[in-house]
């Protein structure tokens, strides 16, 4: 005596049917070519628009640093010139913050001036 009956195919007859009457693609690359070239993600937002900064800013401070290290060895000094070459490397991120920041809140205000007026 069987203790479970597994009646599978009246399930797959269904399923073959629903299958032959799904309407035929188009193109045989339509899916593909909408995967590729339609855009997921509106590329206008802030976050697009500034995630590399960090990447940039980081990369940035290790150049300085490394440019250092360079300098210190070949004139054979201890540390001077990594110490200048990082500070300068900081100077130019906080300069490059700063100045992102402010073209941010400028494109605030001009959003909001729109807003405004419309």
């Amino acid at each position: 005596m069987q203790l479970f009956e597994l009646n599978v195919l009246p399930y797959l007859g269904k399923l073959y049917t629903t299958m032959e009457n799904q309407q035929p693609h188009k193109s045989k690359y339509e899916s593909v070519k909408n995967f590729l070239f339609k855009p997921v993600i509106k590329t206008d937002s802030n976050f697009f628009k500034y995630s590399g900064l960090g990447i940039q800013l980081s990369v940035t401070i290790i150049v300085f640093l490394f440019a250092g290290l360079w300098l210190d060895k070949y004139f054979e000094t201890k540390f001077i010139f990594t110490l200048v070459f990082v500070f300068l490397g900081f100077v130019g991120v906080f300069y490059k913050i700063f100045s992102v920041l402010k073209e941010l809140d400028e494109e605030k205000k001009q959003k909001i001036k729109d807003g405004k007026k419309g």
